[in-house]
C-alpha cells in the first residue's frame, strides 16, 4: 500500500519483562494477530483493527550490574 503510515512502538512482555519493538502499519482493511515472547512464549501483544504489526525485534539492553565497582582499586 503506497500511502500507509508506519510508526515504531515498544512493548514489554508481562511474563518475563523482555522488551520488543514492532512497526505498526495502517491499512484500509481490518487485520488481526498476536505476537508471543521468544523467551517465555507469553503473549506480548494482540491486535485487531485497521492496522498490522510487523518487524518484531527484541530491544538490546545492557544486563543489570550488581555489586560495586571500585575505581583504581588494586585488588
Amino acid at each position: 500500500m503506497a500511502n500507509t503510515i508506519w510508526t515504531i512502538e515498544e512493548f514489554t512482555c508481562a511474563g518475563c519483562s523482555m522488551n520488543y519493538t514492532a512497526t505498526r502499519e495502517e491499512h484500509a482493511e481490518a487485520h488481526s494477530g498476536t505476537f508471543k515472547c521468544s523467551i517465555c512464549s507469553g503473549v506480548v501483544h494482540t491486535w485487531s483493527g485497521k492496522h498490522h504489526f510487523f518487524g518484531w525485534e527484541a530491544v538490546k539492553t545492557k544486563p543489570p550490574v550488581f555489586g560495586r565497582r571500585w575505581a583504581g582499586a588494586g585488588g
